[in-house]
């Protein structure tokens, strides 16, 4: 349970950051906004990683789709920011620095995935519409899952907390970004929320 006291300690320093409903001052609103996003990922490694070693018998591969939805989840937050929302701070307000702590856990996470999908028959769907490719498949260990996050628990926590002190209110302000620029920002990141849902949806039928 290594990982367990991580996690733990990140739910707990989002907690307050994400309280209430969301806030009517738009510099806030993206400090709010990215805790509660950081604390819902962190609620869900969390849960997958208490519950991988007591998966009943016949149920490993409904597990294995529950885990890998939280992969898609994070490597979807992690390209939005990257190509959609950071961006749009840009020249005014560097995120470089934000980005590139992606890479400090990538690996760890890609070996995580790369397990996972081994455990699903091949041609088998996940995540996002994602498809499993050609692969010889292994049987689920769920303390072999434990030890992979394990591996990549700590950076990513640290940059998750890390992330939203880049984000405080007051160091937007003084970025020189205006409201309406940031208004801008959360308004083009909400469409493309909203065009991802309905994408996903359609791809359904």
């Amino acid at each position: 349970m290594a990982s367990v006291p991580a996690l733990r300690k990140a739910l707990a320093y989002f907690e307050e950051p994400s309280r209430g409903p969301v806030p009517a001052d738009i510099y806030e609103a993206q400090y709010w906004e990215m805790a509660g996003a950081h604390a819902c990922l962190m609620n869900g490694l969390l849960n997958v990683y208490q519950k991988a070693t007591s998966v009943p018998t016949g149920k490993e591969a409904d597990f294995v789709g529950y885990a890998l939805q939280w992969v898609a989840a994070l490597e979807h937050h992690h390209h939005w920011e990257e190509t959609i929302y950071y961006p749009l701070f840009n020249p005014k307000f560097d995120t470089s620095a934000i980005v590139a702590e992606h890479a400090t856990f990538t690996e760890g996470m890609h070996a995580f995935e790369t397990y996972l999908v081994s455990c699903l028959s091949p041609s088998e769907t996940w995540g996002y519409a994602q498809v499993a490719g050609p692969h010889e498949q292994q049987s689920y260990d769920g303390e072999w899952l434990r030890a992979l996050v394990d591996a990549f628990v700590e950076p990513l926590t640290k940059h998750f907390m890390q992330e939203i002190t880049y984000l405080e209110p007051a160091k937007l302000r003084a970025s020189g970004l205006t409201e309406e620029e940031v208004k801008h920002i959360a308004d083009v990141s909400t469409q493309h929320m909203k065009e991802m849902v309905s994408g996903l949806a359609m791809s359904l039928f």
